[in-house]
């Protein structure tokens, strides 16, 4: 149905489905407080894998579409290029924290908070190697290295449950009401609601960013990497902004780099989806990719390590080191 409408028709139905899934993600954090401290599941714990698993939602959808459909050069370059867009976002929530004298990376300087950079580069260095690997090596429905994937994710996640319990987090003032009046069961029919809605809405940008892409005769790691990965990092961006209006700055790294660390798991679901790991697939701009997410994740937690005192120029070092590296990254698209 959709490739019989015009281009410009199906840019603005993408333009629109994005902008519903920004409405909708904005309601996400004060919901997410509200049952985190209802079932005491821990602010940066039980925020790393919901808002993972709701925020995450339109790339969920981008690649069954893409694995079903036996394309999975939009899925990978939207899964490594949305890794690196929410990555440098980080650089965009220091400038929204620039009141405080000490940059965002040295604010949410502590030991959860570069323990989990770390993870999510051990990952990434993990889908590098799976791109190696001869396809007929990967052929059965569970490969060893999405394995691998999950096993290191789950790691983190019990890094992160233990820093929690030897309060190596340093944690904001709880507000009861959580900017929000709901109950347990409104909060839990709300949060299943906006999550069908994203999902919904995701698998209309899968299919609108397909069409948009062959017609503009961009190839689906490029267009992946780079819009889809923009509309997609929406849910991280109202999330974030939510965030940094209650001084959750703690829970905002878990949300950036928990869900990037989630990000990969979804080679898993190809690869049970597709009967064979997708990863041998990848071409050299998804490895460009997902090196560059590398890159950026290290310079955040440098920066974390370092503790810049000041800011320049209203950013921490650290963020003008990633927002250049990542302009120059996505120039040198081009040259591959």
């Amino acid at each position: 149905m959709i490739e019989s409408l015009s281009l410009t028709v199906q840019i603005l139905i993408f333009i629109i489905s994005g902008g519903i899934i920004w409405y909708f993600s904005n309601k996400l954090s004060h919901i997410v407080d509200f049952i985190n401290e209802e079932y005491k599941l821990g602010a940066a714990f039980g925020g790393t894998i919901l808002l993972s698993l709701i925020v995450n939602l339109p790339e969920v959808a981008i690649v069954i579409k893409g694995t079903l459909q036996g394309d999975t050069s939009l899925a990978i370059g939207n899964i490594l290029g949305g890794i690196a867009i929410q990555t440098v976002l980080l650089a965009f929530f220091d400038f929204k924290t620039r009141k405080e004298s000490q940059p965002l990376s040295t604010i949410t300087s502590n030991t959860n908070s570069i323990s989990q950079g770390v993870f999510l580069s051990l990952i990434l260095a993990l889908v590098v190697l799976g791109t190696q690997l001869d396809s007929m090596y990967v052929s059965t429905r569970i490969s060893i290295i999405e394995v691998l994937i999950l096993i290191a994710w789950v790691l983190s996640l019990l890094t992160l449950k233990r820093c929690e319990a030897g309060n190596l987090i340093p944690m904001p003032e709880v507000n009861a009401n959580h900017g929000i009046k709901t109950t347990r069961k409104k909060a839990i029919f709300s949060i299943i609601t906006i999550a069908i809605v994203i999902l919904f809405f995701g698998f209309i940008l899968a299919e609108t960013s397909e069409h948009i892409a062959h017609s503009m005769n961009i190839s689906g790691v490029v267009f992946g990497a780079t819009i889809l990965s923009l509309i997609t990092a929406l849910p991280e961006l109202s999330g974030g902004i939510a965030f940094i209006k209650s001084k959750s700055y703690n829970v905002l790294i878990s949300d950036i780099f928990g869900g990037n660390s989630f990000l990969p798991l979804l080679f898993l679901l190809a690869n049970i989806l597709n009967k064979g790991s997708i990863l041998p697939e990848a071409k050299k701009a998804d490895l460009y990719l997902t090196a560059l997410s590398i890159v950026l994740t290290l310079t955040f937690v440098i920066g974390m390590i370092i503790k810049f005192p000041k800011r320049k120029f209203g950013l921490g070092v650290d963020s003008w080191v990633a927002i250049v590296i990542y302009i120059l990254g996505m120039i040198g698209l081009i040259f591959i």
